[in-house]
């Protein structure tokens, strides 16, 4: 199995409008909305309009964004921000607003001692199935995670196993039957505590890591 360009098939996330709405109006409305950083990787767009029909009225946000906010009709402010992970549903707060989801690029089984990924740092101890799912460190995902974190296929858990590549990660997904083009996913609402299983392996926080993921791949906004 081996890295290819991703293209139509490129991992993205979902950003859920609905879930970042209740999480914004279970706040106090009279602190700013931090658009920093395209809205930590969730949408300045987005996240503004969602913010000013809470009741918000304030934000900081990056000097080549000023102009931007004041057209929405908010204050620019230096200080004061609501926090981040309240809003976005990370760290036990609220809802989950961001999942971060990719395609199953390839299939294959695995004889008792095959190796996959760079230097084979993972061997089959048994025979099993495998699949290529789109996604590697240069969308973001931590090389830190391989072998340590799982994502859900099929309807269930399934470890990354090897190391991370730098467009796809490969995953043990045993006699669970999957096919090219099922959605795996990384983390989000539907699986709760796959985001801090990712903090824990790489030593990042969830709001570093869910700003990563969103600037490096496309956005789907749902409701």
């Amino acid at each position: 199995m081996v890295s290819m360009t991703l293209g139509a098939s490129a991992p993205y996330t979902r950003v859920s409008r609905g879930a970042l709405e209740r999480n914004l109006r279970a706040l106090d409305s009279n602190g700013a909305i931090d658009l920093r950083r395209d809205a930590c990787g969730h949408g300045f767009d987005t996240v503004a309009a969602a913010a000013i029909a809470a009741g918000f009225s304030s934000a900081r946000v990056d000097s080549q964004d000023v102009d931007r906010a004041r057209t929405c009709g908010l204050d620019i402010v230096s200080s004061g921000e609501v926090d981040p992970d309240a809003v976005f549903g990370l760290a036990g707060h609220g809802e989950q607003v961001m999942s971060f989801v990719a395609p199953v690029l390839q299939t294959k089984p695995l004889r008792s001692g095959d190796g996959v990924s760079y230097g084979y740092r993972f061997r089959a101890s048994h025979e099993t199935n495998a699949a290529l799912v789109s996604g590697g460190y240069a969308q973001g995902v931590v090389r830190a995670i391989g072998g340590q974190v799982s994502l859900r296929l099929a309807g269930r858990e399934m470890p990354i196993v090897g190391r991370i590549a730098m467009d796809v990660c490969v995953v043990d997904t045993g006699d669970t039957p999957v096919a090219t083009g099922d959605e795996a996913t990384y983390f989000g609402p539907a699986v709760p505590g796959f985001l801090d299983d990712w903090a824990r392996a790489s030593a990042l926080t969830p709001i570093e890591i869910v700003a990563t993921i969103g600037a490096m791949n496309r956005r789907e906004v749902v409701a």
